[in-house]
């Protein structure tokens, strides 16, 4: 009976420090949106929160004012854990790109942005991707620590005037640690 007692116990401490995996996917999503939105306010972007509508059933993550004053919206795929995290994941990807075509159903030709942790590296999930991408259903898939992620963005939207800061501030450069002799 104590050996039965001691395993539902184990069983316990173990889910409390991430077995549940929804509850863990859901604190991924929710620190790589944090990051997302440090990266976009490093980047000069101004972001304005979710957006729900109501007509086509979806919402994004983010409404965002690029530096050059263009709306565009933004979509957060991202973990760090598991064997197939941010759009690594057929249905993750099927999710996101969904979103961009029922976008474009209404009207909306506002920019679609997906920023995540992972690529996919081929597969159907690759596929998916490029013919979003062909059918303009979204502008962009992009892996938020690539450089050439950065570079496009600049490129398309304008280079940051600085990065936003104030009591809103979602981005502040590092500073070195001093150390005591």
């Amino acid at each position: 009976m104590a050996h039965l007692r001691r395993s539902r116990e184990a069983l316990g401490m173990l889910r409390e420090v991430g077995d549940d995996f929804q509850a863990d996917s859901s604190r991924q999503g929710a620190a790589f949106e944090q990051q997302a939105k440090a990266y976009l306010g490093a980047l000069g972007f101004e972001l304005h929160g979710r957006r729900k509508f109501a007509d086509i059933g979806c919402e994004i993550d983010d409404v965002a004012e690029a530096p050059n004053g263009e709306l565009v919206y933004f979509e957060y795929k991202g973990s760090f854990k598991g064997s197939r995290p941010g759009m690594q994941r057929t249905d993750t990807v099927k999710k996101a790109l969904l979103t961009g075509f029922l976008l474009r159903s209404i009207g909306d030709d506002t920019p679609y942005y997906v920023l995540t942790s992972h690529l996919p590296t081929g597969g159907a999930a690759q596929r998916m991707i490029e013919a979003a991408l062909s059918a303009k259903a979204v502008s962009g898939v992009l892996e938020m620590n690539d450089p050439m992620a950065s570079q496009a963005l600049k490129e398309r939207f304008g280079w940051p005037a600085r990065p936003r800061m104030g009591p809103e501030r979602t981005w502040q450069p590092s500073l070195p640690i001093a150390r005591r002799a």
